[in-house]
Formats: structure tokens, sequence, C-alpha cells
């Protein structure tokens, strides 16, 4: 332990950051990422016993919602990766104004993505999923009308906990994610187990939970955590530079983040072919393993914390040298999550209800995706993450889709129906688009074109 200290404050202590306030803010994260993470998955398992109808339409949805809900996301993301910049040169009217004019602007888009969605709902369902049973189809339209209605408190909540993230105030987001998630569990064992609503109840949870969410985060930042004088008022001024500088950022990310999502509905697209147990046990392997991404979590949002920081103070050499060693620990902690996690997935499994049919699926794909998080997930994460802060969106959002569209889209594709793998083939080609973006990734990464500093 002493070496592994050593070995640590080597990698993380400099000038602008110690290990110790790393490892801080790093198990902080974790507990963020976990009660996400977990209480999603608790969420899951709660709608799986409602049927497998059930839980298939969630996760046909799921798709939809990501879509939608990643535009604000995104913007959000970008105001953070400006706020992680201006704290990183002292300025704090530009951390007010990127305070202000990020949630305002996630406020709107939320608002005007949540009233197109409620009215196309239908449509949407009916477009993407023709072929699927009539009962799920039903479902699917009203868990998404349901989710529409979330958006707008979703969307202040969330770009105000991303402000705290990249502020450094970590124990802030974590008290935030506390309570709405904790909230969401709670509202869904009432809605679903005690009233038996389905997936009513799941919807209804979010919106009730993301409301709260809401309320709580403009509390937070107004009264108990307003360090930069934050006022109602700067949620409505737009200054022209600081919008374009958010827009610069978060657009990017936007575009990827869509593009993204609709490949990822090209691949429920072709998963609606899979019987209803099939993509039944998809959705819940997919569910667990996101309990395996609390780490990857926390390490995604400490190198944007730190990065930006970095970027921010114009030292470049740092902001390289953080990333490299970020890519070192990291690799250490994912393995380290999987010998801890991997031994008790299957403990994991009776919170669900899979048929006998489905666990040797949920099984099987979960085995082949945790072999890649310690050998492939931070060489193509981890630097798409420090290239953002830089403002190389464009590139990291280019990789991003073409080893999406490559991968599990056409190479996904193939070996799920043509080849006959099922959803094992879904799993097999996620690995193949780690591999594909580390290497995009790490091409750019070795020369300084990147850092745009001319």
């Amino acid at each position: 332990m002493k070496y592994l200290r050593k070995r640590l404050e080597a990698l993380l202590t400099t000038e602008q950051f110690t290990y110790p306030k790393l490892r801080d803010m790093f198990f902080t994260l974790i507990l963020d990422q976990f009660f996400i993470f977990f209480i999603g998955m608790l969420s899951t398992a709660m709608v799986s016993s409602v049927g497998e109808a059930a839980i298939a339409a969630v996760s046909m949805v799921g798709t939809v919602n990501g879509m939608v809900s990643l535009m604000f996301t995104s913007l959000a993301s970008g105001g953070a990766i400006m706020v992680a910049r201006a704290k990183g040169s002292g300025d704090q009217n530009q951390i007010r104004s990127a305070i202000g004019e990020v949630t305002g602007l996630c406020c709107m888009v939320a608002l005007v993505l949540s009233v197109l969605l409620y009215a196309g709902s239908k449509w949407i369902v009916g477009a993407l999923y023709a072929d699927v049973e009539p009962l799920l189809s039903e479902y699917a339209v009203q868990y998404l009308r349901l989710m529409s209605l979330s958006f707008v408190p979703y969307a202040i909540f969330n770009a105000i906990f991303n402000i705290f993230r990249n502020l450094g105030d970590t124990r802030s987001s974590l008290i935030l994610t506390v309570v709405i998630n904790v909230s969401h569990l709670l509202l869904s064992l009432i809605f679903i187990n005690f009233l038996h609503m389905g997936v009513a109840g799941s919807g209804l949870s979010y919106i009730v939970a993301r409301a709260i969410g809401m309320v709580l985060a403009l509390i937070w930042l107004l009264i108990i955590r307003n360090d930069y004088q934050v006022r109602v008022r700067h949620f409505f001024r737009f200054n022209p530079a600081v919008f374009r500088q958010i827009l610069s950022l978060g657009a990017p990310v936007a575009m990827e983040a869509m593009l993204m999502q609709g490949g990822m509905l090209l691949v429920q697209v072709y998963l609606a072919k899979l019987t209803t147990t099939e993509m039944a046990a998809y959705a819940v392997s997919n569910s667990i393993f996101q309990l395996y991404s609390t780490s990857s979590g926390a390490l995604t949002a400490l190198t944007n914390t730190v990065c930006g920081q970095c970027y921010g103070a114009r030292r470049y050499d740092l902001t390289r040298q953080y990333c490299k060693n970020m890519i070192k620990v990291g690799r250490f902690v994912m393995l380290l999550t999987v010998l801890i996690l991997y031994p008790i997935t299957p403990l994991f499994l009776k919170l669900y209800h899979a048929t006998e049919q489905g666990i040797p699926l949920i099984r099987m794909g979960m085995t082949i995706g945790v072999i890649g998080l310690p050998l492939l997930w931070c060489d193509s994460y981890l630097p798409a993450m420090t290239m953002r802060v830089a403002g190389d969106g464009v590139y990291t959002g280019t990789v991003a889709v073409i080893a999406l569209a490559v991968s599990r889209c056409v190479i996904g594709y193939v070996l799920t129906i043509p080849l006959g793998l099922g959803i094992h083939g879904v799993w097999i080609a996620l690995l193949i688009e780690w591999l594909l973006r580390a290497a995009a990734l790490h091409a750019r990464f070795r020369g300084n074109k990147w850092l745009h500093l001319t």
C-alpha cells in the first residue's frame, strides 16, 4: 500500500492539484456514480416485475429519451467546461455568466424538445418499431409521453449538477445525486410495487423525482453554496461572447451525442427483430453493466474537471500529463472494479425477474463486456474528454460516430442477425468500437493540433 500511495502521488501531484485532493474528489464521484447507476439498476429491476414486455418497452424508449435528453445534457457539459476553464483562470465574472447562461439555455432547449416529443410520441414509436407486438407499442408510447414531461426539471438539475462537478465541488454534486436518485427509488417502489401502476408508475416516478431534484439544485446554487454570487437574473442574461463559447464547446458534443444515440436507435431497431426474451435479456445485462460504469463515470468527470482547469490556467503541459496519468490510474481502477463486481454479478441477477432462457444470455453478455473495461475503456474515452476541454470536440465526435457506425451498426448487425449470435453480437461490437476509438484518439493526442493554440 505504501508503494501504491507513493506511485499515485508521483503521478497526480503537481502545482495545480495534489494527490489527496484528487483522491477525495474521485471517491466522492464514485459514490455519486454509484447512486446514479445502482438505483437505476434497482428501478429497472422493479419495472421487470411487471413483465418482459414492460422492461423491453422501457429499453426501447430509453434510447429515444437518451437521444433527446443528451441535447441539453451536452449543452450543460459545454457550459461546465467553460466554468472549469474560468475556475482555472480565476475569472469570477465569467463563472457567473457561464452558470446563468448554461442553465437558462438548457431549460429552453428542454422545453422545446419536451413539447415535440410528447406530441409526436405515437408517430415516433410507430416509425421506429413497426414490427413489435401491440402491447410493447402501447407501453412504449405511454412511457415516452411521461418521460417527456420530466425533461425541463431534469435539464435544470443536470446543468447545475455539472456546474458543481466542474468547479471541483464534488460534495455538492453528490448531495444532489443522492436526493434525486433516492427520491426516484422510493417513488418507483410506491408507484410500481405498492400501487401496481406498471410502466406509468415508472414514468411518474421520474417526473416527481426530477422536480424534487430541480428545486433542491436551485436552492443549493442560489442560497446554500452561492460562492460566486449567482442571481436568478443571470439565468435570463445572454452575453453573445459567453453564448458563443458555450455553443462552441457544447455543440460538437451535442451533435456527437445525437448521432451516437441515432446509432443506438439503429441497434434497437435490429434488436427488435429478436424475441422479447432476448430484448429483455439485453436490457437487463445493459442495466447491470451500468454498475461497472461507476468507476468509468468518476474517471471521466475527474479528467474533465482537472484537465479543464489546467487548460484554463494555460498549463497545456499539465493538461497532457494529467490525461496520460489518468489513463494509467484508470486501467488499474477498472481492473479492480471488474475483480470486485464480476464474482457477485449473479447476486444482482436475483433483483430481476429473468426467465430461465434469459439468464444465460445475460451472463454471457456481461462477460464479453467486462473483458474490455480494463483493456480498452480508458484509452477510448479519457483522451476524448481531455481533447474536448481544449475545444477539439469536432474531431472526437467524428471519431466516436464513425466508430459506432462501423462497429455496432454494421458489424453488430452482421454478428447479431445474419450470423445468428443474438445479443452477444452487440457486446462483441462494443469491444470493437472501443478499439477503433482508442486507435484514432491516440493518433491525434500525440501531436499538438488538438490543443488549438494558434
